[in-house]
């Protein structure tokens, strides 16, 4: 099964944890502490994280955030006991896959912990996508059209990464908005649809009549891969 690396400060709860996913056949590291879990990426190598956000030398924030800013696209799901909406939005927007609070019951996390390896296991690290007429090399930032470079800003790559790192699935224009912009969930807004626009065009064979990612009645988009 996964690599998966808790961060988690928490004797009980942290033993708890892995206990539960060692019975489900994960292999797992147990970080205390962000200077622990940041010597674990290197040696461990993990392919999915489960990290507390109150930790002793630091707030497990900064760490998603400077995760994601070197690129990576580990799985990473917040567990914490800041349960504001604030709290949550800016979980997602630093780079978080899903959010749960504390208390939480076990086969609940047990299960976000399976459905994000699965979707994890679709476009696994290093490898090479290709999504109508876009390959995209996920680890090195690389873009390509119909074999041409292709410069994607800061936010068209986000965009395009989330929509890749769930593969079938509705997304609501405010659940975009969220984790890609880190703005609250506003509808009023065209911004998903001008981006979603853009990418369109990169990623269509006809634009106008797209097949790749495709519009879902009163709700938003999906982008629709093969198996």
């Amino acid at each position: 099964m996964a690599r998966i690396l808790i961060i988690e400060d928490a004797e009980i709860l942290g033993m708890s944890i892995q206990v539960a996913l060692e019975e489900f056949g994960h292999d797992i590291h147990w970080s205390r502490s962000l200077e622990s879990a940041h010597r674990a990426l290197e040696a461990f190598q993990p392919e999915l994280i489960i990290l507390d956000l109150g930790l002793p030398d630091g707030d497990g924030t900064n760490f998603c955030r400077k995760l994601r800013a070197t690129g990576s696209i580990i799985p990473l799901i917040i567990v914490t006991a800041r349960e504001t909406l604030a709290a949550r939005i800016e979980g997602l927007a630093v780079g978080a896959d899903d959010y749960v609070v504390k208390p939480f019951e076990l086969p609940e996390l047990m299960a976000r912990v399976n459905a994000l390896y699965r979707r994890q296991k679709w476009h696994g690290p290093g490898e090479i996508r290709t999504i109508g007429r876009l390959t995209v090399d996920l680890t090195r930032r690389i873009t390509l059209r119909d074999d041409e470079p292709l410069e994607l800003t800061d936010t068209e790559f986000r965009l395009l990464t989330y929509l890749m790192s769930h593969p079938n699935q509705p997304l609501s224009r405010a659940e975009l908005l969220v984790n890609v912009w880190g703005q609250s969930g506003s509808t009023q807004t065209r911004t998903v649809d001008v981006f979603i626009g853009r990418l369109r065009r990169w990623v269509e064979t006809e634009p106008s009549q797209p097949d790749v990612i495709t519009n879902v009645r009163g709700l938003g988009y999906r982008l629709n891969v093969s198996d």
